[in-house]
């Protein structure tokens, strides 16, 4: 059964890395969402006002400003305090910890594994 768009929920994928952002763009897709996406913090901050995503999947390491910049400003903004948010990361370096006391949702390494970043994200929009 296919899902009306206007109730399909909308993704943004804020990572620098074109072949990721097509790949999780196209796995989402195929799992009924919608896909919004940014290369870097300027474009994420645009998409947000202009998308209103439902959730945002958010790389540690952009171009512009570090993940967690971003991840301030998202939490401390009226509109999308409450919009979950997984950070995504290939630096094995990253304290987990720092993940969740920045307000972050859940974090997931690179290489992602697509199949539970699509039942974490499920089970995030509950």
């Amino acid at each position: 059964m296919k899902v009306p768009d206007k109730e399909k929920k909308k993704i943004l994928v804020v990572d620098d890395d074109v072949s990721f952002v097509e790949s999780v763009g196209e796995v989402l897709k195929a799992s009924n969402f919608e896909i919004a996406k940014a290369s870097g913090a300027e474009q994420a901050f645009e998409a947000l006002s202009l998308e209103k995503p439902d959730l945002i999947l958010l790389d540690v390491n952009l171009p512009d400003k570090n993940g967690f910049d971003v991840l301030r400003v998202i939490r401390a903004s009226m509109d999308f305090s409450r919009t979950p948010v997984i950070l995504i990361t290939g630096d094995m370096t990253v304290q987990i910890d720092k993940v969740f006391s920045e307000g972050a949702d859940d974090c997931i390494i690179k290489p992602v594994n697509l199949d539970k970043l699509v039942k974490d994200i499920n089970r995030l929009l509950k």
